[in-house]
This record gives C-alpha cells, structure tokens and sequence, in this order.
C-alpha cells in the first residue's frame, strides 16, 4: 500500500513538472480558465463548483487509471482534408439549427414512445452527426475501430466513477421514469451523436493535422462549444445573449475539454457517449 501511494505522488509530481514545462499546455489551460475567471470576478457566475467537480473529476479519473499507459494513435489518411470535411459538417448543423429557430422552415413533429419529439434534434442529428459522417468515412475506407468505435475491458474502467455519480444525482434530481425518458433522449440527441463528430472526427482530425495535442484538444473543444451557440440564443431576448455566449465557452466548452482528453487517453467512444448523455440528463 506505501509502495502504491508512492507511485501515485511520483506519477502526479512527474505529470505536474511536464505540464509546467509544455508552454502550449500552459497556454491553453489558460484560455480555459480566462472565461470562468471572467464570469466569476464579474459575479454572473458565484457558484462555479460543481461545474469544476465535474470537469476535473472526468480529467482526474483518466489521467489516474491511463498515467502509465501510452498515448493510442489514430491513423489519419488525408489530415487537411478530413479536418475540413469534419468542420464543414459542424458548421453545417449549426446552419441548420440557426435557420431553424428563426423559423426559415418548420420540422414536423414525430412522437415515439416517451421521446415527444424526434424530429427536432434526435433525427437530424443522428443524421447528420452518425449517418452521414460514417458513410463518408467509411467510404474512405476506415474501420469502425479506426473511428473509436470500440469497446474493450479498460475502456469502461475511468468513467465508472464519474457515471455512477451522475446517475445518484439523476435519481435524486428526478423520478425513475423521467431520469430514463431524460437519458435515452440525450444518449440519442447529443451523447452519441456529438461524440462520434466532435471527438471521433473533429479532433482526431485536429491532431493529425496539428501535431500538438493541447491546442488540438483546445481547438476541438472551441469548436464543441461554438456549436452550441444556436441552442444557447434559441428565444434568448438581447439581455440574455451574453449569458448564451458564457454558457458556450465556459461549461460547455470546458467539458468538450474534458471528454476530449479523456478520448485522448482512451481512444474508445462507447463509454464517453454514455458519460456525455449522463451529464446532460443529471440536472
């Protein structure tokens, strides 16, 4: 047990000078703290804490159980172009969200079982973000394995703390049913398929292309939380668009931070799209 302790404070010492001596590592914790620091100080946001628990706890876990594994590499076959195909269909769904709430057209509404309504983002985006990419990269001739879709032993083992917290809060926060109508919904209309674009695609593109894991997992996170910003000015009145903007680049970008290192260490998604839709349907 001394001995087990021993590793950890030498892994954590080790890890800590290497982070101290990475400017570009430096940099980026930097620019993702400066949103918080600014909302803090500003006192929009005076109870940042569990939003921090959350985020370092998933940075936590993965960094303990992957310390002293090497980094996975993904294979990349055309890293620029890749990289703007994978952009150009976030920007393509954020076109789409922007034309539909300022009503340029209007989606019928589907019902199925408890799920109200498919049709306003579980469809389009399983669409756009599973289907459609999937197709193009296969066509491509990648292997599902090759795009994180995977799941062995390990892979489940860092996120089993982080999930059974969110489901003890989910079941305290709602009842039974509801926490399952809650989870299938955002396991269907975000953990999946956001998973799959943004850290399957977008950031592994990002990677191959950068060659610099910090900015890339910075970028990729940016990225996830620009994407956001339709959502977050749905029916916001003029007053309420600053807050749109620092839910973006504050909670939601830093938590793409966070799943995007946890992918970095554990090239797997299955785990990361049941973690994703657990920290959405929590609340």
């Amino acid at each position: 047990m001394k001995n087990y302790l021993r590793d950890i404070l030498i892994d954590a010492t080790t890890t800590t000078r290497a982070f101290s001596r990475n400017r570009s590592a430096l940099i980026v914790a930097n620019l993702l703290l400066l949103p918080w620091f600014l909302v803090i100080v500003s006192g929009r946001n005076t109870n940042p804490f569990p939003a921090f628990g959350e985020i370092f706890s998933i940075l936590f876990v993965y960094w303990f159980f992957t310390r002293r594994r090497a980094v996975e590499t993904t294979a990349v076959r055309l890293p620029l172009l890749e990289t703007a195909l994978a952009l150009a269909l976030v920007l393509l769904w954020m076109l789409f969200r922007i034309g539909q709430y300022t009503n340029l057209y209007a989606l019928p509404v589907v019902a199925l079982a408890n799920l109200r309504d498919i049709s306003d983002t579980i469809a389009p985006k399983l669409l756009e973000m599973v289907i459609l990419p999937l197709a193009l990269w296969f066509a491509l001739g990648y292997r599902p394995r090759e795009l994180g879709l995977r799941a062995q032993r390990f892979d489940w083992l860092p996120p089993l703390l982080p999930m059974a917290a969110l489901l003890y809060f989910g079941f305290q926060n709602h009842s039974p049913v509801e926490w399952w109508n809650r989870f299938v919904y955002f396991l269907l209309g975000a953990g999946i398929p956001e998973e799959i674009l943004f850290r399957g695609l977008v950031q592994t593109r990002l990677m191959a292309l950068l060659k610099n894991p910090s900015w890339s997992l910075y970028l990729a996170a940016l990225v996830f939380g620009m994407s956001h910003l339709p959502i977050n000015l749905s029916g916001a009145r003029p007053d309420n668009w600053l807050s749109a903007f620092e839910s973006a680049f504050t909670f939601q970008m830093t938590i793409g931070f966070a799943l995007g290192y946890a992918y970095y260490r554990v090239r797997s998604l299955p785990p990361l799209m049941l973690l994703h839709a657990l920290i959405n349907a929590a609340p």
